[in-house]
């Protein structure tokens, strides 16, 4: 999905969930197109000037003046001068951290903040939570992927597996699955434990509630744990087809109890809670720009901008970021920052950024002939939940396939109420602790569930497993070959510690048990091996521990939750990035604000930690340059 040429074909994957397209369909499709539009080509950052901008004679065009203003009736912000004042801060990513960062920090009318997003604006069609699938490998994702290797994702062995990496206004959180899961509390005791002090679960707690906007009665009651007056809306989907009635009920069944998985207990399951607002999408972007960037004159936000360094100077002993350059519209340009540099680039692009800037493993910096500015561990660390996800449940009864006529009609009571099939995602999660977890009383796996193909119409279901306690890390490096402009290697080194392997087969294990409920039986549901079978997995015996390792090998995949990459630390911690006021070390006025700053993974999707590491970071400068 990335031009208008291909709009039909791509919005048949959509409305079907297969590539060929009938005819009848092309008529939905073009509804869909009307309505909601489409997502554009990739971003030319160049023009005609590729060779001169990626060259070593880089001509550098030297705006240390605000010289940006915002363009009503949604056109993009272009160079124009309106005044001359310098910004006091720039956020490097307009994403899940960069937005909620940008609109706390502009809240102070004194203060001057740019906000610069390498890709687009928001486009209308990704509020649609039941097209998400549809947003990965499009023109609004990095298109990054995993260096192949033997001993996990085999399946897609060809290419690796896919990263999913938010390349937009609003960041992954404008194309994730929109899970709101802020993990266990003793997360956040663990990252206070090792050195991270004001990071405990008693102290994060307020920032979470900062944000959140929880409109669902039954759980914002408990004030606590959740809080009604943030910006961030919290609720759950509008719309419940029977599949989620019949998997709650079967983990009923099973013995597993309804849990609120962001309160007290998060061993259990429930019908999920989501960033979306009766059956949109509420990206960080919608919550925190959006209803704020018309009417705060001192916060500027330039899309389509490629930042390929962070300046600093030298400042008494230490490294002080005094601003950027960028690339736009083929015009590479140098602004810069009176107070601090921020970024919030992302698990990926954040170390990234940072290595080609001269921070980072001094051996390997200069092995790519990088000048060394200081020598820390960035790209290290690295961790995602490690899934697996198997289309073995097959439906009957209970499936969502339809005719033309009544999608037809989905899509016109969406449009006109916001309700239907396309208002929803996967709805139902649950977690178990396996008999080797680490700390008595918390999960280290997840379940979810979702229709294979389609989140709206489909005839078999997902069923996904999910490490939650990764022992494994990987590490994340530059091109080699080109270390500003190409895509970064990144070495997952899933499953390489063995205690993962044997947790994801102690989850599958116990998740299979589902097929042998009442419910499962009364529903129709059939366990289906045939689509898992198209491998060496089919030469072991089946359902023993033999056959499901193997499936673990072939099937395994990243959840899309990356963090590690720039470690929040104490100073003694060799693997450390940044201090617990998120600053780098080595350095004065520069932050690193995203979840590659988390020591540990969290359990459960990031997004809900991640506004929070952005609410209280934005705390965290306020109290340095209130008074300034």
């Amino acid at each position: 999905m990335t031009s208008a040429g291909n709009i039909t074909e791509d919005l048949c994957k959509i409305c079907d969930g297969r590539i060929e397209c009938a005819p009848t369909a092309i008529l939905l499709i073009a509804l869909v197109h009307t309505l909601y539009g489409h997502l554009g080509p990739e971003i030319d950052y160049f023009g005609n000037n590729k060779e001169e901008l990626t060259g070593s004679q880089q001509k550098l065009k030297v705006l240390p003046k605000h010289r940006y203003k915002y363009v009503e009736n949604e056109e993009r912000n272009e160079n124009s001068d309106i005044g001359d004042e310098e910004f006091d801060f720039i956020v490097i990513g307009g994403g899940t951290a960069g937005c909620v960062l940008a609109s706390r920090l502009s809240e102070n009318r004194k203060w001057k903040t740019l906000l610069i997003e390498a890709g687009v604006e928001e486009p209308k069609m990704t509020l649609i939570p039941a097209l998400t699938s549809e947003f990965q490998g499009s023109s609004l994702d990095w298109q990054y992927a995993m260096r192949p290797k033997k001993g996990f994702c085999q399946n897609r062995m060809e290419k690796g597996c896919e990263i999913i990496q938010g390349k937009v206004l609003g960041g992954t959180s404008s194309i994730n699955e929109m899970a709101y899961i802020r993990g266990s509390p003793a997360d956040y005791d663990e990252w206070a434990l090792n050195g991270n002090e004001g990071w405990s679960f008693a102290q994060v707690l307020p920032y979470f509630k900062y944000s959140e906007g929880n409109y669902d009665k039954d759980i914002s009651k408990n004030k606590f744990f959740h809080s009604t007056q943030g910006p961030l809306d919290v609720g759950r989907y509008p719309y419940v087809d029977d599949n989620v009635d019949v998997l709650l009920s079967a983990f009923n069944e099973m013995g597993y109890n309804y849990t609120d998985i962001n309160g007290r207990t998060q061993i259990g399951f429930m019908r999920i809670q989501t960033m979306s607002y009766f059956g949109e999408r509420v990206s960080t972007y919608t919550a925190f720009i959006e209803p704020i960037r018309k009417l705060r004159s001192n916060i500027v936000i330039l899309t389509e901008a490629l930042v390929t360094k962070i300046i600093f100077e030298d400042y008494r002993d230490s490294l002080r970021a005094v601003g950027v350059e960028y690339i736009r519209n083929g015009t590479k340009f140098k602004i810069k920052a009176s107070k601090e540099v921020i970024l919030s680039a992302g698990a990926i692009n954040s170390p990234k950024l940072l290595m080609q800037s001269g921070i980072g493993p001094r051996d390997y910096l200069e092995y790519l002939n990088i000048p060394v500015l200081y020598d820390l561990p960035v790209g290290a660390n690295f961790q995602d939940h490690v899934a697996v996800c198997l289309p073995i449940i097959k439906l009957t009864r209970t499936a969502t396939t339809t005719k033309f006529t009544e999608k037809l009609k989905d899509i016109t009571t969406y449009y006109t109420k916001g309700l239907g099939p396309l208002s929803a995602n996967y709805q139902v999660v649950a977690f178990m602790e396996s008999s080797i977890s680490e700390i008595l009383g918390t999960p280290d796996i997840e379940f979810r569930f979702r229709g294979h193909d389609s989140n709206m119409y489909y005839n078999k279901m997902d069923m996904c497993i999910s490490l939650l306690t990764p022992k494994s890390k990987g590490q994340i490096i530059l091109n080699a070959t080109d270390p500003v402009f190409g895509t970064p290697l990144i070495y997952p080194n899933f499953l390489k510690d063995p205690s993962d392997a044997k947790k994801l087969l102690e989850g599958i294990q116990e998740i299979v048990k589902l097929f042998d409920t009442e419910v499962f039986k009364t529903a129709e549901y059939e366990f289906d091996p045939k689509p898992i079978l198209n491998n060496e997995c089919r030469n072991h015996e089946r359902v023993s521990e033999e056959f499901w390792s193997c499936i673990i090998r072939q099937f395994s995949m990243p959840l899309q939750n990356f963090v590690g990459t720039c470690k929040m630390g104490p100073p003694k911690d060799p693997e450390s990035v940044v201090d617990n006021s998120l600053r780098v070390y080595g350095t004065t006025n520069f932050r690193v604000v995203d979840a590659s700053i988390m020591p540990k993974i969290t359990r459960g999707s990031t997004s809900a930690p991640v506004i929070m590491i952005a609410e209280k970071a934005s705390d965290l400068i306020k109290s340095v340059w209130y008074l300034n």
